[in-house]
């Protein structure tokens, strides 16, 4: 169990190494005041949201934090980069939002470009994945068994009925560092 500002996560060592986990990762609402998305009270699913760059079909939920999901024929990095930051502080969206495009690829894998709230332009995000899986299954487009396709890896999404949703994937080390006593001493 992971302690996290969210709650507790239940991560399970799928390999015996630690290179292979499964996340519980809770259960998406598409609730829009538990978003939040500003309006009347509603399931936000495949709604028009219009934009100055033209109409789009969205669809919005939370798995923790807010996303915003767009499927669309053609995604690519630059046009989350164009899209992400405009969409992430538009009105109907009080507390900001991330924001995936989505392809379908068949019923069982979807791609998706990630433009995260605060972060910008992102290679790679859980919970964007399983969002993004969840407004796909939600849709009908996709099975409750999905892999994601971002530029930074592939991810196994599992949803239950009740939107539950299960993401499973690998784990390696990306990084490694030392704190100076110097930056102990000022944060103490």
């Amino acid at each position: 169990t992971l302690n996290t500002l969210g709650g507790e996560v239940l991560v399970t060592i799928l390999d015996g190494k630690g290179e292979s986990i499964r996340v519980d990762m809770g259960t998406v609402t598409f609730l829009s005041e538990s978003i939040p998305v500003a309006g009347l009270s509603r399931e936000v699913v495949d709604e028009v949201l219009e934009l100055d760059k033209g109409s789009f079909r969205i669809t919005c939920l939370s798995i923790g934090n807010p996303h915003c999901v767009f499927p669309m024929d053609i995604i690519s990095e630059e046009q989350a980069k164009e899209l992400g930051p405009v969409i992430e502080t538009h009105p109907m969206f009080p507390n900001r939002i991330n924001i995936q495009f989505l392809k379908i690829l068949d019923r069982k894998n979807i791609r998706i470009e990630i433009w995260e709230r605060g972060a910008g332009y992102t290679l790679a995000s859980g919970s964007s994945s399983c969002a993004a899986a969840s407004a796909a299954y939600k849709l009908g487009l996709v099975d409750n068994q999905v892999k994601v396709h971002m530029p930074g890896g592939v991810i196994d999404i599992d949803i239950n009925p009740d939107g539950h949703v299960h993401m499973t994937g690998s784990v390696s080390s990306v990084a490694s560092g030392t704190f100076s006593d110097e930056l102990w001493m000022r944060l103490g």
